[in-house]
């Protein structure tokens, strides 16, 4: 027996990029482990807590959310001309059309891969030696464990559960320890849709056996990079034909098929379920009463055609027909040439995320009330947080996980608080109208300015003043209507600005007194008028005076002519 634990001092398989994030929270709400901790407005993933199933990558709609690539490390592995193999999920028939399909062989080799098999090989290994597994324990139930993500979820949510799970390997270890086998030296490397195989190849127990694993996207990427383009690749074979029913893996039910095991749907001793909530469903139903049960959870809904990496070119059931149509026309291998793998059997450990802490009603309530719930009416569970109610986002911000401001109905009312001040405070007279063009409200500026009170709430306001830059509005002459208009009655010269709220028919008007502006500047106008006339005086006497200062000095000096003519010249500017 060998444990499975995950290396602390692994990098995370999947991480938040802080640039892209917009706080949406869509993340929290999809992720099935709560592995994301809200942080100053930013999604964190939690790699203690995280599955690697990559959820919380295909639903972020801002792409926020990335894994850790690793064809960076394959390329440095042909740079030191290490012989590789490469194990491609059985998946791949859904990523690549089938004329991709028949040159990927080729193009692999040309790429520098030194040996191009499938994965179902090792599938096959695995679907037999859990047909062993579970003849030996006919009266529990046995929950198989070819998907990483549904034994992750199962070794941080469900320990207690981790009992009824099947000791096996995975097909990707299975083939690797296959392919380490044959050739100990050689570097393997898997390609699929999954990103839960990065976590599980860095289990301690895995860390000698697959050395990268990429995505079918990473896979691309590198022979991008090698410039590798399959339309000029010829048609080849994989290395190694696939035993059985072993191409069925991606399928839900296809392991079931593989191992010989009944796969009738109206058994009730066999269950094949994928998506999460079917799984969850399926794994809490268990306990040690349960007796006779095999389940078949696949953590992706429909399978592993379905997987965040499978390319979702077709749909669900267009992608199973193109598995079953390739797994019928392949040729398979001599049975009398399957050689058995002997070391099969596995143990998985339960993951340590930290200790469960329970907190207080009062605890929980104290949250609440930050966020203005002081009474359970007030809870609306809304799930616009992530959340799937009030209380368990209150637990959250005690675990430090989420933040009192992710409550969207209580920053909401914040913000209308906020607005309402600042209206109540802007020294513009603002006034709110409804479609006939009746008084809402009116902040305290306007009030002072047209000495009202809100005695002519819902009175037109055309018992103030004229109503025509509004009923332009509501004819729809402008959609901004802007004018300097006096009104005599109340010593106001105002700037109006008035436009249309369309959501709900209403009206905005705002009014700039500009009064005592305006005031300001005729004032300043006759000030400057009058400094004019002054000038000129001014100007005007100092001609003369140049004029009899040239006749005293004496009227036939040229010289002096010139110094004068110089000096009235400017006196005039």
């Amino acid at each position: 027996m060998t444990h499975q634990t995950r290396p602390k001092d692994k990098l995370p398989v999947v991480y938040t990029s802080r640039a892209k994030c917009r706080d949406c929270y869509r993340c929290v709400r999809v992720c099935p482990v709560q592995a994301i901790r809200m942080k100053d407005g930013q999604a964190e993933v939690i790699t203690e807590l995280c599955i690697a199933c990559g959820t919380c990558i295909t639903a972020c709609p801002q792409q926020a959310k990335a894994y850790r690539t690793d064809y960076n490390k394959v390329l440095q592995m042909m740079e030191e001309n290490h012989q590789i193999a490469i194990s491609i999920a059985p998946s791949f028939v859904i990523y690549y059309d089938e004329w991709q399909q028949k040159r990927l062989p080729s193009a692999l080799r040309m790429a520098g891969f030194s040996h191009i098999s499938e994965t179902a090989i090792g599938a096959y290994q695995s679907a037999k030696a859990t047909a062993e597994y579970v003849s030996e324990n006919p009266h529990r139930a046995n929950v198989c464990t070819a998907c990483p993500a549904t034994v992750n979820y199962v070794m941080h949510e469900k320990p207690e559960l981790a009992g009824f799970l099947v000791e096996v390997v995975s097909p990707m270890i299975a083939h690797a320890k296959m392919l380490k086998k044959t050739a100990p030296k050689r570097k393997v490397v898997f390609a699929g849709p999954c990103v839960a195989k990065k976590d599980e190849a860095q289990w301690t127990v895995n860390q000698d056996l697959v050395d990268a694993v990429l995505t079918f996207d990473e896979l691309d990427e590198l022979l991008s990079i090698r410039q590798i383009n399959l339309d000029q690749c010829e048609e080849s074979s994989f290395d190694d034909l696939v035993p059985g029913d072993a191409s069925l893996f991606p399928l839900e039910g296809g392991l079931l098929r593989t191992a010989g095991l009944k796969t009738d749907m109206l058994d009730e001793h066999v269950i094949a379920v994928s998506g999460f909530r079917e799984v969850k469903d399926a794994l809490e139903a268990l306990n040690e009463k349960t007796g006779n049960l095999i389940i078949e959870p696949m953590f992706c809904k429909n399978g592993c055609i379905n997987g965040p990496f499978a390319g979702h070119k077709h749909t669900g059931i267009q992608n199973r027909a193109a598995i079953l149509n390739y797994a019928a026309k392949q040729r398979k291998p001599d049975p009398a040439n399957i050689g058995s793998l002997k070391s099969t059997s596995t143990h998985f450990d339960t993951v340590q995320s930290g200790k469960k802490v329970d907190f207080s009603e009062d605890q929980i309530r104290e949250v609440l009330k930050k966020t203005g719930k002081l009474t359970p009416s007030d809870e609306l569970n809304c799930t616009a947080c992530g959340y799937p109610d009030c209380r368990t986002k209150a637990i959250a911000v005690l675990k430090g996980l989420a933040e009192p401001e992710m409550c969207m109905p209580y920053m909401r009312r914040i913000a209308e608080q906020k607005f309402d001040t600042m209206i109540d405070y802007d020294p513009n007279g603002i006034v709110l109208l409804d479609h006939e063009l009746r008084i809402i409200h009116m902040n305290p500026a306007f009030k002072k300015m047209f000495s009202c009170s809100d005695a002519l709430l819902a009175k037109k306001i055309s018992y103030l003043i004229d109503p025509d830059p509004f009923e332009q509005l509501v004819t729809k002459k402008v959609d901004v209507y802007r004018s300097k208009t006096n009104y005599s009655n109340y010593n106001l010269l105002c700037h109006l600005v008035a436009y249309v709220l369309p959501e709900n028919q209403h009206y905005v008007g705002i009014f700039m007194d500009i009064t005592d502006t305006s005031s300001s500047k005729e004032k300043l106008r006759e000030l400057q008028s009058e400094t004019v006339i002054k000038a000129q005086e001014l100007i005007e006497h100092q001609i003369s005076m140049a004029q009899e200062l040239a006749k005293f000095l004496g009227e036939h000096t040229a010289a002096g002519e010139i110094l004068m003519k110089k000096l009235i010249d400017s006196i005039k500017k």
